[in-house]
């Protein structure tokens, strides 16, 4: 793989979805591939730039995921001397990266139920939502502990679990037939998610 064309290193334009959604598949499974859409807020867009002295070692990790900018978005700014960069590091990084997004998530759920809203639904939607993303934040020790014992099924099932939490949340709006206001939040979720996984199956469990 051109670590050159596929990873540019000074300022990245970058949109999370197409201008009007974007599929995510639920990670690499055996047979069957679930996908959900994400749709994008209008005029919505995140602008990244990234520093011009990333490490080879860590584009090179990023660029075997299935979304290598979001990998080195989640990872740079928690790095540290201290911290080697190698693929079991990175993942570690990335579990962070899963619990501090999930709390965002959560601070934005309860943040949009306290506000008026055109939907008497959306309350209901946004509970579900809070309820999934406490389910994943309690998963992270189990995700570590697996890691640390180099447990791939309780990794993959824990991982995967979460992927379906939130989908359970956005499948909350898609029922209720309203907009999801943290559809974002659920889309980079699903990603660092699916990075996660690819990591620990393609690099640290060979």
């Amino acid at each position: 793989m051109d670590m050159k064309h596929l990873i540019p290193i000074f300022v990245i334009f970058f949109f999370f979805m197409s201008t009007t959604s974007a599929s995510v598949a639920l990670a690499p499974s055996s047979s069957n591939t679930q996908s959900f859409s994400f749709s994008k807020p209008p005029g919505d867009q995140t602008f990244f730039i990234l520093p011009n002295d990333v490490d080879p070692k860590l584009q090179s990790i990023c660029g075997e995921t299935d979304y290598p900018i979001e990998c080195l978005t989640t990872t740079i700014p928690f790095l540290d001397e201290n911290v080697a960069i190698i693929p079991v590091s990175i993942l570690k990084v990335e579990i962070d990266a899963i619990h501090n997004k999930t709390k965002e998530a959560i601070d934005k759920a309860y943040e949009f139920s306290m506000n008026p809203s055109t939907s008497r639904l959306l309350p209901l939607c946004l509970k579900t939502c809070i309820n999934n993303y406490n389910a994943i934040l309690e998963s992270k020790q189990r995700i570590l502990d697996a890691i640390s014992i180099g447990d791939a099924n309780e990794l993959s099932m824990e991982l995967s679990h979460n992927m379906e939490h939130v989908f359970a949340c956005e499948d909350e709006f898609k029922e209720a037939k309203i907009e999801s206001p943290i559809a974002e939040l659920n889309s980079l979720l699903i990603k660092i998610i699916t990075n996660s996984l690819t990591i620990y199956v393609d690099m640290v469990k060979v």
